[in-house]
């Protein structure tokens, strides 16, 4: 086939040089012929750098031999093929090229245009075959992005469609449909969702590195988003906004972007943007420590709420945005995906925060966002969102067992009791931890409580209703052993949310976890030796695994807050109170990219080096079994009843 290239800038080269990597003959037309030798010279540079890297199947000369330049239009039309428009972003430039073209070219031909920004309608104006006009949206590099964004204007025929989709494969391209003609299109249409907030979030006194460290570290971006603003170039980003508004997208414009672009801080071309770049291209510094100080929720909910309206009105359908996201953005999975991981309702809380805080109408939830949460459509945590996911929901008494697709959710459910470990506390969680290790779907489990407390520990009643020896001993055997068992040899990784206070029994469950997250708010203490007891796991696996120093909680019962017990080695990560179950979720997305037998194998060495302490943790076990039949332990659980102060006769 014979492709027509018209514009040898950045966009037009790199389609000239992917449509003779792919075999077709192109003619690559510019106004100068200085423009065309620069082209041709990038070109052959990109080509020797994909020979070197052993990704050409043939020589140099022979690509660039199906490449021909010209500067005149009317010429290179007369044997085209196929045609795609890359000119400058100006409808009336556009509009005389597509003239030429009409004019010149043979009656079958379809024209495209590489526009991200102009209505295809307004350009197919200006020809009289607007039946054979379409939208092709390469993204840059086309080289290296496998991408395109096939958009239909209001007259593009059916057989134009199929026509140009056939194109797109014949150049090794995927592609997406944009059924309607709409500011934007796709991928750029939600982009500037993420990148406004993104803006936002800065003129709010956020730093670029907090902004970009969500989106790296937590979204799993290969950029920060105001990394990739820096990458396309500031004013790029600032004039497609603009022309997005103008064309009634409801944007309120950031200030901060205008005003750079009035500075000259436009990115990396110019060495200073958002970051500060030394050399043609290099990363900027974004430290993962920073990850959690701006809510991710706050930069994908506005554009899960824009491609809501896309689906709704007909422009694409949800797989066609995610694939968009995925191969054009390279996000690791599609927006709606993350929406449904998130929680649809998550979303929609996000938004309605934002509309109440700002009154911006962008923020408006779209109708099927609505409609989803209405009908409890959740996403993971209900089985259907955007996509269908294997849901199963099971109580264990005051365990909530909850299978959420790849994942369990492990709920412990006795608010009212701040989550105390009783009987049918012990024996629920065992249950729900044994359900999750025997399916096969399960890669992960997060653990958490519901209300102000993961867990206070050791319910008081139950401890205080032992009379005797044998009471304690039947209670930790029958009962809170067989789960500390499960714990003990468990295969697959434990994620846990500390949510509030984790006293006792309550921290000491987090010992045999893998993964920590606390709230900001979260609060720690082993205080058994004040009620006459003691923490048989802190003061044996706890002291081993983490050192010494956990011996002042346990001989104190002192608290320790969040940032203590991440200094301690007890907490892996400190998270705001409202990010901690998406925290969650983004961890257990983390391990469940791992091989199952890697993590099996992983957890089977941890379960090793455990048993290495087991003697240890079974004198801990029988020394609180000792302590029950004692006028102490008496006294401990009379003072802790009577809310006052134990007085110990060491008896």
């Amino acid at each position: 086939m014979r492709v027509l290239v018209v514009g040898a800038g950045t966009m037009g080269h790199g389609i000239a040089e992917v449509c003779a990597l792919a075999g077709h003959e192109v003619t690559l037309v510019d106004i100068k012929d200085e423009i065309l030798e620069k082209a041709m010279q990038k070109i052959g540079w990109s080509l020797r750098k994909l020979s070197e890297k052993g990704k050409l199947k043939e020589r140099v000369e022979d690509v660039l031999g199906r490449i021909k330049t010209t500067t005149n239009l009317a010429v290179g039309a007369k044997n085209a093929d196929f045609v795609i428009e890359a000119v400058v972003e100006n409808t009336d430039v556009k509009r005389d090229v597509f003239k030429v073209l009409d004019e010149n070219c043979r009656e079958d031909v379809i024209l495209a245009t590489n526009t991200s920004t102009i209505p295809i309608t307004d350009i197919a104006s200006a020809t009289s075959r607007q039946d054979k006009v379409i939208g092709l949206h390469f993204f840059n590099p086309p080289t290296l992005i496998k991408l395109v964004e096939i958009i239909k204007g209001e007259k593009t025929s059916d057989e134009t469609l199929m026509k140009t989709i056939e194109f797109a494969k014949s150049i090794g391209m995927d592609y997406v449909v944009v059924e309607k003609d709409v500011p934007g299109f796709l991928v750029n249409r939600i982009n500037l969702r993420v990148f406004t907030e993104a803006l936002r979030l800065v003129e709010e006194g956020y730093k670029p590195e907090e902004v970009d460290a969500a989106a790296r570290y937590r979204l799993g971006l290969p950029m920060g988003v105001l990394e990739v603003v820096d990458f396309s170039g500031v004013d790029v980003v600032y004039y497609v906004m603009n022309e997005v508004v103008k064309r009634g997208v409801k944007i309120k414009p950031s200030k901060i972007i205008e005003e750079m672009v009035k500075e000259g801080k436009l990115g990396m071309k110019t060495g200073r943007g958002f970051y500060e770049y030394k050399g043609v291209y290099s990363r900027a510094k974004i430290p993962k420590s920073l990850a959690y100080k701006v809510n991710p929720l706050r930069l994908i909910a506005p554009a899960v709420n824009e491609a809501a309206w896309l689906i709704r009105n007909g422009i694409a359908s949800k797989e066609d945005i995610d694939k968009a996201m995925m191969l054009g953005m390279n996000y690791p999975r599609g927006l709606l995906e993350m929406a449904d991981d998130y929680g649809i309702d998550a979303i929609v809380k996000m938004l309605e925060a934002r509309k109440n805080e700002t009154g911006f109408e962008e923020y408006e939830v779209d109708p099927l966002l609505k409609e989803m949460v209405d009908a409890n459509k959740l996403g993971k945590k209900s089985g259907e969102g955007f996509y269908k996911w294997n849901y199963e929901k099971v109580e264990f008494g005051p365990v909530i067992y909850e299978k959420r697709h790849n994942y369990a959710m492990i709920t412990m459910n006795r608010p009212d009791k701040l989550n105390a470990l009783n009987e049918d506390m012990w024996i629920g969680l065992n249950k729900a931890f044994l359900k999750a290790e025997e399916d096969k779907d399960v890669r992960a489990v997060v653990i958490t409580g519901k209300g102000r407390a993961f867990c206070a520990g050791d319910d008081i009643a139950v401890m205080g209703s032992w009379r005797k020896f044998t009471d304690g001993k039947e209670f930790l055997e029958k009962v809170a052993s067989p789960f500390i068992e499960t714990l003990m040899r468990y295969t697959k990784p434990v994620i846990s949310l500390v949510n509030g206070y984790a006293f006792g029994g309550g921290m000491e469950l987090n010992l045999f976890f893998d993964i920590v997250i606390a709230s900001e708010e979260a609060s720690f203490a082993v205080p058994e030796g004040l009620i006459g007891a003691l923490p048989p796991i802190a003061s044996t696996l706890g002291v081993a695994l983490l050192g010494r120093k956990l011996a002042r909680y346990c001989l104190t019962g002192e608290q320790m807050d969040a940032e203590e017990a991440m200094r301690l080695g007890l907490v892996d990560v400190i998270v705001p109170a409202d990010q901690l179950e998406i925290a969650g979720v983004e961890y257990a997305d983390k391990v469940s990219r791992l091989a199952p037998l890697s993590a099996k194998a992983i957890k089977e060495s941890m379960r090793a080096l455990r048993e290495t302490f087991r003697a240890s943790l079974d004198v801990g076990m029988h020394e609180i079994i000792e302590l029950i039949p004692t006028e102490d332990f008496k006294e401990g659980m009379t003072a802790f009843v009577q809310k006052r102060r134990a007085r110990w006769r060491g008896e």
